[in-house]
């Protein structure tokens, strides 16, 4: 049986800012499924233990190598979630902290130690628990530093217990990447000859996430558009050349979501659960969502839902350029979220003005997700980039429309409608191509002419509520990807 280490800072449902924690929760479960056996190996955060009161320390006091000079140590844990063994590193002056990278201000400064402690505690752990895998696979630049390391094993033939492994590499989303001063290679103890440009070295720092992709047998990004944007100069971040370099050795596969816990069939955070067949409970949720938030609301208006965060990433400035003018329709619009203070403070100030239609929730709600979901009518991805974008895959198993920009995961996973014909050949979303508030409020105008055709609309939603994205094809997928290494 393949053997398979997947590494992440976060990993659902334990700890999660994002979509990334949903691909590390689920994609080893479609792991099992296909003759692959998966660890999952995460930082301890406290919160963990102090929800999970069932979980089981395994190693005392690991010790872990920083530079000749430095030490520190960790302790492990294990819990069995749905089959699969999941590992918590936990040292409390990296990871005992009120937030995973950094706070509303910017990323925590010691980010560069945090990170290569939790690249060099990764394989202390693999072989204390004597897991050696066929493959490591990493997510994103914060476990980046794992693959230099098993390649400087390697080259010094320092042991064998990792020479049979290969390191793939999954881009979750290229423009974070852990760019840090130089002497962090001191610090870490890693060879000056990494300050090369063919190797770390970033314009004079170095770079975890390119670190990654030089020393990975293997790249993977969240979808196959996403994988062909980051070879330009306007996605790639700085890195489309070390890419394009690289090229043949990447590849996109677009993520998936887990049915089991994404569906108004069985979700018990909904008012009424429904499906394709039977659609008068996502009436009754619209209801639900609207009386929550609003006084004496109108149900036949359309509900426009967004659960985001709020970063210019993810096209809130495009949002807030046509915010007056869209309030003077008849519609509802609901935002959940947190991010950027400078959209914060926008949005609160666009509150105040049209709270009687515009609910702001500035937060991580669970429950008030799925509420959107299920409850509203259309829901909003105007993204400026977006790698793969879980959204619209779950509100579309909600019957929720997405209108979303043509980019990256959203390209890929969203058959627009044009002509009311293209309806009978799957069509179940909304697309706008031009970064700009002009173009998205031209397609929110479009879908809102969709909507008050009421059969016409029920076609959609039966539409998006037939797509399949679950994450068994993925998984084939990496497989296929993890046994040609082997």
């Amino acid at each position: 049986m393949l053997k398979v280490a997947i590494c992440s800072t976060e990993g659902f449902p334990f700890a999660k800012t994002g979509g990334l924690a949903d691909v590390v929760g689920a994609l080893p479960l479609s792991f099992k499924k296909i003759n692959i056996e998966p660890v999952v190996i995460m930082p301890g955060y406290n919160f963990i233990f102090e929800k999970y009161k069932d979980i089981t320390k395994i190693l005392d006091n690991l010790k872990i190598r920083i530079n000749r000079n430095y030490f520190e140590y960790c302790d492990v844990f294990k819990i069995n979630y749905s089959g699969v063994n999941f590992y918590f590193i936990k040292n409390d002056k990296f990871f005992n902290r009120d937030y995973l990278y950094g706070t509303p201000q910017g990323d925590y400064s010691d980010n560069n130690l945090r990170f290569g402690f939790l690249s060099k505690a990764v394989l202390a752990l693999l072989e204390n628990i004597k897991f050696s895998p066929d493959i490591i696979h990493l997510h994103d630049y914060h476990v980046a530093l794992t693959s230099v390391l098993i390649n400087e094993k390697k080259l010094k033939k320092q042991d064998s217990f990792f020479k049979n492994t290969h390191v793939v590499f999954t881009i979750h989303n290229l423009a974070y990447q852990g760019i840090y001063d130089a002497n962090t290679l001191d610090l870490l103890e890693l060879d000056k000859s990494y300050f090369d440009m063919d190797k770390l070295e970033f314009y004079g720092k170095i770079n975890f996430m390119k670190g990654g992709i030089v020393f990975s047998e293997k790249i993977t990004t969240v979808s196959p558009t996403y994988s062909k944007e980051i070879l330009t100069p306007e996605f790639g971040y700085g890195l489309d050349g070390i890419l394009r370099v690289r090229q043949k050795d990447l590849s996109g596969i677009i993520n998936g979501i887990d049915y089991e816990i994404w569906n108004p069939q069985n979700d018990k955070s909904i008012a009424s659960n429904y499906n394709i067949n039977k659609l008068d409970g996502k009436e009754i949720c619209k209801k639900a969502l609207l009386n929550n938030l609003f006084n004496n609301p109108d149900y036949n208006a359309p509900v426009l839902g967004m659960v985001s965060r709020l970063s210019e990433q993810k096209g809130i400035d495009i949002l807030i350029e046509i915010f007056d003018v869209l309030m003077q329709k008849n519609i509802y619009l609901i935002i959940l979220g947190t991010g950027d203070e400078k959209y914060m403070k926008q949005l609160n100030e666009l509150y105040l003005k049209y709270r009687q239609k515009f609910s702001l929730n500035i937060a991580f709600s669970d429950k008030l997700a799925r509420e959107i979901y299920s409850g509203a009518d259309i829901f909003l991805m105007p993204s400026k980039y977006e790698p793969c974008g879980l959204g619209q895959l779950i509100s579309l198993k909600y019957g929720t429309i997405p209108v979303v920009r043509n980019t990256g995961g959203l390209a890929d996973t969203i058959a627009e409608i044009k002509l009311p014909d293209n309806i009978n050949e799957g069509g179940q979303g909304f697309k706008f191509s031009e970064y700009s508030g002009k173009a998205l409020l031209q397609a929110i105008k479009n879908t809102l002419n969709f909507y008050n055709d009421n059969n016409l609309w029920t076609k959609i939603i039966k539409n998006a509520m037939n797509c399949d994205f679950s994450w068994d094809y993925s998984a084939k997928q990496y497989k296929e990807i993890f046994l040609k290494l082997i």
